[in-house]
């Protein structure tokens, strides 16, 4: 599988679910959400299925466009203080990403988290200096799967889309690489099943961002 990568000049990774495990993280601050609006707490399953989609979208929805605003300042203030306990790399990923700075890749996180937290995250779990560029929501771009954030590290890394991948978890970075004209490669390392992406049509597809690593699970 990893051979496949190397076709590539440009790899670009989603964080969540494909970088790090921060479902936890991610469920205590939407329970702190769903605890004040509505005075109950969520599930995992629940709060897994939310992963991915941007909160400005997400939380207008679910409780209305009134209370939108507040319902992000609360999440946003309560990951911040959960997130660096609560989050840790997946399986492989170190890895990986030695792997491929060694072959010269550029490489770049798209997320739609807000971009300094990420940041902050990537220099907590000592990975950050894997990255060229790493962009997310209020970094000045659409959240996906708006190509924006792809179209922004195309430009500043001078690599052609044909020479670029995207490496994601979910349907909504599927659907981030078909709008940016770039190949996909779908992982099932965070919480959408292998037969759920898929049923997507990604490019390329793995069981775990592991199975990517060398000596990786295939």
């Amino acid at each position: 599988m990893i051979n496949i990568l190397e076709r590539y000049d440009s790899v670009i990774f989603d964080l969540d679910g494909t970088l790090i495990d921060s479902f936890e993280a991610i469920n205590e601050a939407f329970n702190e959400v769903f605890s004040t609006f509505r005075d109950r707490k969520i599930s995992f399953k629940e709060s897994n299925s939310y992963v991915g989609v941007p909160l400005e979208c997400l939380l207008g929805e679910l409780f209305g466009k009134e209370n939108q605003d507040e319902a992000i300042d609360i999440f946003r203030n309560k990951y911040k203080e959960v997130c660096f306990e609560k989050t840790s790399l997946i399986k492989g990923v170190k890895e990986l990403l030695v792997y491929l700075k060694k072959k010269g890749k550029s490489l770049s996180v798209a997320t739609n988290k807000t971009g300094s937290i990420s940041r902050e995250l990537l220099d907590y779990l000592k990975i950050n200096v894997f990255f060229d560029y790493v962009y997310g929501v209020c970094d000045g771009f659409e959240g996906k799967p708006s190509p924006e954030i792809i179209h922004e590290i195309i430009q500043k890394t001078g690599i052609s889309k044909i020479s670029t991948i995207l490496v994601g978890d979910s349907p909504i970075d599927i659907m981030t690489a078909k709008n940016a004209g770039i190949p996909i490669f779908s992982v099932a390392s965070g919480n959408h099943s292998y037969d759920e992406l898929e049923t997507c049509n990604p490019d390329y597809l793995s069981i775990s961002i592991s199975g990517l690593a060398p000596g990786g699970v295939k």
